[in-house]
């Protein structure tokens, strides 16, 4: 056997044993490559347990948003920072806009506390909801 072939199954082993540490020592992480605030805000709320004030569980069934719209919320939101605040005592709030795929614009607000995410409120400005 030529030296080349020699020297390219050690190679092998070696690159094996590599992938099998690399996965070993960081497999199961959720890596995502987010560098703007933006997107780095809605992986930490997608991250976390949702919890529905009183008025925005009402506002859900007002404007008739099931499950794949709230999930399309923190997906696709804009948070609009200049009306957000994330540095307010206990959770930061921060207020979103998402356009969902029926063309309607929603407005909501969350607070970002250390292990939930409460959705304080939803808005569509073309429907009026009896939710106080």
């Amino acid at each position: 056997m030529s030296t080349f072939w020699k020297r390219l199954r050690f190679f092998g082993i070696g690159v094996a044993i590599g992938l099998v540490l690399v996965y070993f020592m960081f497999g199961k992480r959720d890596i995502r490559c987010s560098y703007f605030p933006n997107s780095r805000v809605l992986n930490d709320l997608r991250q976390k347990e949702l919890v529905f004030s009183p008025t925005a569980l009402c506002q859900k069934d007002c404007l008739a948003l099931d499950s794949l719209d709230i999930k399309q919320l923190f997906a696709a939101g804009s948070i609009q920072f200049d009306e957000s605040e994330p540095r307010k005592e206990p959770c930061g709030e921060y207020e979103l806009i998402t356009r969902l795929p029926d063309m309607r614009e929603i407005h909501y607000r969350v607070q970002n506390c250390d292990s939930t995410v409460t959705m304080i409120y939803l808005k569509h400005e073309e429907t009026s909801c009896a939710c106080d």
